[in-house]
């Protein structure tokens, strides 16, 4: 089971991202990596968090969370900016240094046991 739920969308150049913890129920929302909004628990219903674009002046908006039965407790999350409404991806929670898959080739195993075999000789 997944810790939190990460959601994210680049907005009129700003990235926001809306991160869900689950072990204690709280909702944040970053834009350009900056917290701007946060609730500490989510409602039965739908959630809505107010925030703020950078600009001038600040653009502001509103984030959506709706719980969806049977979705594997992923809420959907949409973002309302200027009357217009964007669905929000959800993205894995992962450093994006690290990559999507491991290299199944043995290789790196095989140097080490060639290393440890070498040094005991």
């Amino acid at each position: 089971m997944a810790r939190g739920r990460r959601f994210h969308l680049d907005q009129d150049g700003h990235s926001v991202t809306v991160q869900l913890r689950r072990a204690r129920g709280e909702v944040e929302v970053l834009v350009d990596g900056k917290v701007v909004a946060y609730r500490r628990r989510l409602g039965k219903d739908t959630t809505v968090l107010t925030a703020e674009l950078p600009g001038d002046p600040p653009r502001p908006f509103r984030i959506l969370l709706a719980p969806v039965e049977g979705a594997d407790g992923a809420p959907l999350c949409a973002m309302e900016s200027a009357g217009m409404r964007y669905l929000m991806p959800l993205v894995p929670l992962r450093g994006s240094d690290r990559p999507l898959w491991r290299d199944p080739s043995p290789a790196p195993f095989l140097r080490r046991l060639r290393g440890r075999l070498l040094r005991r000789r």
